[in-house]
């Protein structure tokens, strides 16, 4: 199991966040923000924990910082509090943890819990993060890839194309034909 927290922190750091961890009624806590937002994110123990103290946990800290939400001028207007759990949820935990996203009073909130990975701690933090892209490729055998685009020019060529009996002339000749 990995150090939900720390991952945390470091996932908000590298997507451009200025982070520092903090620590508010026994519990360590991610500080973060950026031009366009702030927030606070806290580990739960289990799904639980999590369901259990999570409003009582916003509360307190917006009670805490609220001297310098008040200073944050519009940007008070854009607060996350982000409650994760890298224990898994049965089903009705999960539905009541996605319902702590539809509590719209006080903050913007995010919840997941079943955190395995870095990659699952990004996908709970999507909807904060920069807008990211990641391409996936087919694998693929360099030759049949070579072949089907030729084939899109000159079925002929593209049969002969990688058969080194046939002479670099012959291919050009083909491919010519084709145009």
């Amino acid at each position: 199991m990995i150090d939900v927290l720390s991952s945390m922190h470091l996932v908000l750091r590298e997507a451009g966040f200025i982070t520092r961890l903090a620590s508010i009624e026994r519990s360590s806590i991610v500080c973060f923000e950026d031009e366009i937002l702030s927030g606070f994110g806290c580990v739960f123990a289990n799904p639980r924990e999590l369901l259990a103290e999570w409003k009582a946990m916003e509360m307190a800290l917006l009670t805490h910082f609220s001297p310098s939400l008040r200073a944050a001028r519009e940007k008070a207007w854009n607060i996350y509090c982000i409650f994760l759990c890298a224990s898994d949820a049965d089903a009705e935990q999960n539905r009541e943890v996605r319902w702590i996203e539809e509590d719209l009073e006080r903050t913007r909130k995010i919840a997941a819990c079943g955190l395995l990975s870095r990659d699952d701690i990004v996908r709970a933090l999507l909807p904060i993060l920069p807008l990211q892209y990641k391409p996936a490729l087919r694998a693929e055998d360099a030759n049949d890839r070579l072949q089907t685009r030729i084939r899109g020019i000159s079925p002929k060529a593209s049969q002969i194309v990688l058969d080194e009996t046939i002479s670099t002339a012959e291919v050009i000749r083909l491919l010519g034909e084709s145009t």
